[in-house]
């Protein structure tokens, strides 16, 4: 008999079709066909895998029909199966494999549409940190380019599309006027969990260079010039009071490397 590891490992790998004959031959106990039972197996597994990728990008099915997307995400299993037993982390590469097939290659907006779904089920993953609120910093020294922490749950994306655009028109009932949803326009979006839901909001350039760099921790000195380099009008203060306001803020402490020049306000 095979060690339990060693025998979990094959049956898993014959159940996602990857060596069915070896998963067959250890099914031979009674009188059944040893492959019409591990097809049992194989189709509560695809089945249970495509209903995670159906509830993780509902409006990706919309967009091409309940049909394709099976078969899509049959595929998709098929050629990337579960890599860990949590399937929470299962889907990060569909987005990336519908933007490869070629019968979608006329419809970029599906796969950036399942890019946003995917965010946001990263974003209700995630750990949800208390937020700080700007008084409780009223009195403390923290020098002219302090390090913002924001949310772990913060998402950052770009588009050529109108994805934002398309994922909000699909939240209600009815058809969708695909004409003035699908449109090709640049849109930068930042999504972050908020209790049980998700915050989605559309950002100009400025506000969204000033809050990719204080999410990759270049402080806010950085953040502020590439927000101004863009737009010299960007105002620095009602985007700090918007980050407090948003919950978005979980720390702020003085730089490890302070340098000598202020930051400058709007």
């Amino acid at each position: 008999m095979l060690p339990l590891e060693h025998l979990q490992t094959t049956m898993a790998r014959a159940v996602l079709a990857v060596d069915p004959m070896i998963g067959a031959r250890l099914l031979t106990a009674g009188n059944a066909d040893p492959l019409a039972r591990l097809s049992i197996y194989q189709n509560n597994t695809r089945s249970s895998l495509t209903a995670v990728l159906m509830a993780v990008f509902p409006v990706t099915v919309r967009l091409v029909d309940e049909r394709f997307f099976r078969y899509a995400a049959s595929e998709f299993i098929r050629r990337h199966p579960p890599t860990e037993s949590r399937l929470a982390g299962y889907g990060a590469g569909f987005p990336r494999f519908l933007k490869s097939a070629d019968t979608l290659s006329d419809m970029p907006i599906v796969a950036e549409t399942a890019r946003l779904e995917w965010a946001i089920a990263e974003a209700l993953d995630a750990p949800s940190s208390q937020p700080r609120s700007l008084a409780e910093y009223d009195s403390t020294e923290l020098g002219p380019s302090p390090d913002i922490v924001l949310q772990p749950s913060l998402r950052l994306i770009i588009s050529h599309w109108s994805i934002l655009s398309v994922w909000t028109a699909h939240q209600q009932e009815g058809p969708v006027d695909r004409n003035s949803a699908w449109t090709r326009r640049p849109e930068r979006v930042a999504l972050w969990r908020a209790g049980d839901s998700i915050r989605l909001v559309q950002l100009d350039r400025a506000n969204f260079a000033f809050l990719h760099s204080l999410k990759h921790g270049l402080g806010l000195e950085h953040a502020a010039d590439r927000a101004l380099a863009l737009d010299p009008g960007f105002d620095l203060v009602s985007a700090l009071v918007r980050l407090f306001g948003d919950g978005l803020v979980t720390a702020m402490r003085a730089a490890a490397n302070s340098h000598s020049n202020s930051w400058r306000q709007s």
